[in-house]
């Protein structure tokens, strides 16, 4: 590793930590604004590791205007110099392999694509890495592997080493196409059966460590996806989750970039679409009895089974030993982490709010789960991420539990015979069957009518929500403290209680857990 680089590198990062302190102490929304906009600049100027992260800081953003400001900043390289790496690459001039290549291009964070025709008059997308891009990325995790421990990090005990090992493999492979090619060639093989998914055609005989040719797949990003009607949304919206359910959890191979520009739709009537699938440097591979974990953990899950979380966080790789003081709200954690899979009506990832009701459920112990987790499951919760992400731009309800039953129900007995690892009878806690399933509201009005009314027991994280407003003025007449309330129902992990009663002129009410 040079010298220069890492300096080089690491003065640019120092740039960028002056930008990062910049939009934290922004007191105003227009300096908030133009802080954000600043550090996305900067971001995309710095290629590689940096122009990754601003990619993730705007996968979700609402504002449009900072993903165009990223993409804009990523400064491609001359055209010129793309013809001399092509050649270098393979050894002849560009145009005894290409009978056509465009100057234009799209830049990435790794390299850009140019498109064009092979000789044979295909028309291909030429990815081209950026020179000495290895380079400065092995120089920025050199970095990362220099700073201090400091805040959540420290405290926490989270593995910095095997986090920065994680990422290094996964920018290695990215960094190298031949790697890649492979990784698209085994998911053109795994995708069926699933018709409505393209993954682009490799032409093997092209691809070299810094080159890649694909045949060009062309369709409209999630930009215009966003504005279109509601069924077609829900349509695109469904490909997208099918494609992710097939590929983790029959495969345990799922592509891991998440980022809107990886993904397009293709329409050939109002409401069918295919998806085109790009770029498949990142690809989370998992191991069988990991992939069958997760699904034995959503069907325990579903099914309020006699099944401790330990054991099942343990076949996950999470240490037993930092899990002991969560076990009282294991269950309750694990059904917010999973509940997409857990409800059988439509749901909308926009109500799933998983960073806020671990809070409310633990506080800051939520970084020591986290801390926890083995390093390589982040790449698993960056994947559902950018999921989730483009299903709440899409704005879209879908009914996960149906299209999972429906394209992997043939592999749930093999995921309900796994066999867990046991864990010391000390490390035990309540099992998933300990968590109350209903939510109970039953009243009697002043008249003698009777009412009762059954909810999931997940409606007691807003009470409020869920009840009319003439109840909720006499529950603050009488000084029941409803958000207390629900703090005490999260800190018991849901178990069965008696949440309040309340008795005043016009009705006897009484709201429990069963």
């Amino acid at each position: 590793m040079k010298l220069g680089a890492i300096f080089k590198r690491g003065a640019n990062l120092l740039k960028l930590g002056s930008a990062a302190r910049k939009l934290r102490k922004s007191t105003t929304e227009d300096q908030r604004h133009w802080a954000q906009h600043y550090l996305v600049e900067l971001l995309g100027q710095s290629r590689g590791l940096p122009a990754k992260i601003g990619q993730f800081m705007t996968m979700d953003a609402d504002d449009q205007a900072l993903r165009e400001s990223l993409n804009n900043s990523l400064e491609p390289m001359p055209f010129e110099e793309v013809v001399e790496l092509i050649e270098k690459a393979y050894g002849q001039p560009w145009n005894t392999i290409f009978k056509k290549l465009e100057k234009s291009c799209k830049a990435a964070s790794l390299g850009q694509v140019h498109f064009g025709k092979i000789k044979d008059g295909t028309e291909v997308a030429v990815k081209v890495q950026y020179p000495d891009i290895a380079t400065s990325v092995e120089a920025e995790m050199d970095i990362m592997g220099l700073l201090p421990k400091v805040g959540p990090v420290a405290k926490w005990g989270f593995k910095m080493d095997g986090y920065r090992d994680a990422f290094w493999h996964n920018f290695s492979e990215e960094l190298d196409y031949r790697v890649e090619a492979g990784h698209q060639e085994k998911y053109r093989q795994k995708i069926p059966p699933l018709e409505r998914i393209v993954v682009p055609e490799i032409f093997s005989d092209l691809v070299r460590p810094t080159v890649l040719v694909q045949k060009m797949e062309e369709g409209f990003g999630l930009d215009k996806a966003e504005t279109m009607m509601p069924e077609q949304k829900q349509a695109m919206g469904r490909l997208l989750l099918q494609h992710y359910l097939h590929m983790l959890f029959r495969h345990g191979f799922v592509h891991a970039d998440p980022q809107p520009a990886n993904f397009a739709f293709r329409q050939y009537k109002k409401d069918y679409f295919v998806l085109i699938v790009y770029d498949y440097g990142s690809v989370l591979e998992i191991s069988d009895d990991v992939r069958l974990t997760l699904l034995r953990i959503i069907l325990a899950l579903r099914h309020r089974e006699n099944l401790d979380p330990m054991t099942c966080l343990s076949a996950l790789g999470f240490d037993p030993e930092k899990l002991k003081d969560l076990r009282p709200t294991l269950p309750a954690l694990m059904s917010v982490l999973f509940e997409p899979f857990l409800v059988e009506s439509p749901y909308h990832v926009k109500d799933w709010r998983m960073s806020e009701r671990f809070d409310q459920i633990v506080g800051d112990m939520k970084w020591w789960f986290r801390s926890s987790a083995p390093p390589k499951l982040i790449f698993l919760m960056r994947t559902l991420h950018g999921l989730t992400t483009m299903l709440k731009r899409l704005d879209v309800a879908l009914p996960w539990q149906f299209i999972m039953d429906k394209i992997l129900s043939d592999i749930y007995p093999q995921a309900r015979s796994l066999l867990l690892p046991e864990v010391e009878a000390s490390a035990q806690g309540p099992a998933f069957d300990s968590m109350a399933q209903y939510m109970k509201v039953h009243v009697v009005k002043s008249n003698g009518n009777k009412i009762s009314l059954t909810m999931p027991s997940r409606c007691a994280d807003d009470i409020e929500g869920v009840m009319d407003e003439p109840v909720i003025e006499s529950i603050r007449k009488q000084n029941i403290d409803l958000q207390a309330i629900q703090g005490k129902a999260r800190k018991s992990g849901f178990v069965p209680q008696v949440l309040f009663e309340l008795q005043d002129e016009e009705r006897d009410m009484k709201v429990w857990l069963e």
